[in-house]
């Protein structure tokens, strides 16, 4: 079962529509002029060009620097969340998730000074780093938006220097790897909290949940792993920072031009995906009903398993055509 072929340019074209009028809108927020050095940035299906009239928008808000540069933060900050608050109201996307929860203020000095400590995932700094690199779309403050990239992908490259004609981006690529793996925990930790007093309705949701991370955040993830790993080493900032301005289509769709061989699994892959965002197009109501009946949705999961193993294919091409590469290795050992 394959998408339509205009599916992405009809979801990209309402996406695009609806970021500009987002761009345009919080660009009046007065309150923003206490942040100098302020980027906004959504993620999720807004950001990777796939949205629906049904989709909501992930906000994140990441600060060059140090808290240093704003007087009175907390309350600044909270007059400018009740302000984007009301923005995104006001232009009909679903409510924030968590009651808010995950409105606040990062600051570059903390995501890089803890990366890869016990507070990079307890502080959300991992997740906002992960979705910064891999599905981003700037929304305010582009001069920061592009510093803050350049300086967190800088944090990988720490050993270039000693591996000038050698070096291969591991640390990021293991971090995509841990990212997977983190939202795998985080779905199976929802899953099972509460187990026993869940209603059928809440079930529903949880099979719809994890369908839809069998797709979109896998491809978030190994579309981009497949784009760096396709790249010969040397690998360089410069590359990573290309891939990066790239939506995970892009970045699929990027990768027969390194690798020749890997073009019809790419279009494999894409044509599968394409009949996932004709799915996630239905109401929330009609997409529940068809997992609420047991064989649609043991074929709704069958369609996801064939999308796995379409992207495993992908990377196993990619590992075939040069020895060199060792991708797989690499995401196993």
């Amino acid at each position: 079962m394959t998408g339509t072929p205009n599916i992405y340019e009809e979801r990209a074209h309402y996406s695009r529509a609806q970021l500009n009028e987002l761009r345009k809108r919080l660009s009046k927020l007065k309150e923003l002029a206490d942040f100098p050095n302020l980027t906004i940035f959504g993620a999720g299906s807004y950001a990777r060009l796939e949205a629906s009239q049904y989709s909501d928008i992930d906000m994140f808000f990441l600060s060059l620097g140090d808290r240093s540069d704003v007087q009175e933060p907390r309350t600044n900050s909270l007059r400018l969340f009740g302000r984007v608050i009301e923005t995104v109201d006001a232009m009909g996307f679903p409510k924030f998730s968590n009651d808010s929860q995950y409105l606040t203020i990062l600051h570059t000095n903390d995501i890089i000074s803890h990366l890869g400590s016990p507070k990079d995932d307890h502080e959300n700094y991992f997740t906002a780093r992960m979705l910064l690199l891999l599905e981003s779309h700037c929304l305010f403050g582009d001069a920061a938006y592009q510093d803050i990239l350049k300086t967190i992908v800088e944090s990988y490259f720490n050993d270039f220097p000693d591996h000038k004609h050698t070096f291969q981006p591991m640390f990021l690529l293991n971090d995509i790897c841990r990212f997977w793996k983190t939202l795998l925990l985080n779905y199976e930790h929802k899953r099972n909290f509460g187990r026993g007093g869940e209603n059928e309705k809440l079930k529903t949701r949880q099979k719809v949940r994890n369908f839809k991370l069998k797709y979109s955040r896998m491809t978030t993830c190994f579309a981009s792993i497949a784009a760096l790993g396709s790249h010969n080493a040397p690998v360089s900032q410069e590359q990573v920072l290309e891939l990066t301005k790239l939506t995970p289509r892009e970045r699929l769709q990027s990768i027969p031009v390194r690798v020749p061989d890997a073009e019809d699994a790419v279009r494999e892959a894409l044509e599968r995906y394409g009949w996932f965002l004709e799915m996630t197009g239905l109401k929330t109501d009609e997409i529940e009903e068809r997992f609420s009946d047991k064989q649609k949705r043991t074929e709704m999961f069958q369609q996801a398993n064939a999308y796995g193993d379409a992207m495993f294919q992908l990377l196993h091409i990619i590992d075939a055509t040069d020895p060199r590469r060792r991708l797989l290795r690499t995401l196993v050992i």
